[in-house]
């Protein structure tokens, strides 16, 4: 059966989605809730800080897991052109479709950015990770950290490109400072040649690589106990609708576009329908765009994603 398409009324699926709804946010959730509020804790009580572990993740743990992930991966050069063109696209039809919904509303600029960058880039990492490897296994995550690589060059370019109104928000230098860039060379280079480095330098990324999605999990916690809100309730509740819903929708024709199968089919829908990144609000406070308001469609959208997402697990698994 292909990708949820066996989800209709005559077979009475819709109640079956509602059955497996409670089963997935046990199973498939709740350990990942867990971990992030196990963050939440320590940072709204103990006053932990985010940024050491946070560092540690970018520079570390991060890359461990992208190489190791495309290394044992068993995507195709067909496969990974299709889901790079997909991870790539999904933010700039996002951005498009937000655009033409805050002109339709007459939001101010500020606004409109703030809803453009919320709609197009999403916690693809310390969540969305951790989510896909629980509900789909190995081989929808090596597709997953794909789909987090492409957002995360795109937020550091686009993102701050529009964070700027186009004056030139990024460079260089920003966008060679990603170390998981060079982790997925690392990757491609091992593949292509067939070499491998010695068993002890690649058990040992291995180990570094299992503790990644557990301390991305954590840091999420961390950020989401730092996020203080504003009255922006109208603003707030239509970013998160437009990232929880509204975008997976659009990402679903989007996937059937550039022929997305299987785990990339998994990974790739999933992923779009992840709550809005924590980087917004980092994005937001350097640039002056409503970083509260921001705060609060990431915090609002974090806290219905449970539901959401179960939804969207239980229909890709139809």
């Amino acid at each position: 059966m292909r990708r949820g398409d066996g989800i209709d009324a005559e077979d009475g699926a819709p109640p079956v989605i509602l059955r497996l709804i409670p089963q997935i946010l046990f199973h498939d959730l709740t350990p990942v809730l867990l971990a992030i509020a196990a963050g939440w804790l320590l940072g709204r009580y103990l006053d932990v800080p985010s940024h050491p572990a946070a560092r540690l993740s970018f520079y570390i743990l991060n890359p461990s897991l992208v190489y190791m992930s495309l290394v044992r991966s068993d995507i195709s050069g067909v496969e990974l052109f299709r889901f790079l063109g997909f991870a790539a696209s999904v933010p700039f039809v996002a951005g498009g479709f937000s655009l033409l919904l805050s002109l339709a509303l007459s939001l101010s600029a500020a606004e409109r950015t703030a809803l453009m960058l919320t709609a197009m880039f999403v916690n693809a990492g310390s969540y969305g990770l951790g989510v896909v490897q629980r509900a789909f296994g190995d081989a929808a995550l090596a597709r997953a950290v794909l789909y987090f690589m492409t957002n995360n060059v795109l937020l550091n370019t686009l993102g701050a490109t529009l964070a700027l109104h186009g004056g030139g928000g990024w460079s260089w230098r920003r966008l060679l400072s990603i170390p998981t860039l060079y982790a997925a060379l690392a990757a491609a280079l091992v593949r292509w040649s067939g070499w491998h480095p010695p068993e002890p330098i690649e058990a040992g990324i291995a180990l570094l690589s299992r503790g990644a999605i557990p301390v991305l999990l954590l840091v999420l916690g961390l950020e989401l106990a730092r996020i203080r809100l504003e009255d922006r309730r109208r603003l707030i509740g239509l970013g998160a609708l437009v990232r929880l819903v509204g975008i997976p929708l659009i990402a679903i024709p989007l996937a059937r576009l550039w022929g997305l199968e299987g785990p990339a089919w998994q990974a790739g829908i999933l992923e779009s329908a992840m709550p809005a990144a924590i980087s917004n609000v980092v994005m937001a406070m350097e640039f002056g765009i409503y970083p509260r308001t921001i705060a609060g469609i990431i915090f609002l959208s974090t806290l219905l994603s449970p539901l959401t997402l179960s939804i969207w697990i239980a229909w890709l698994r139809g």
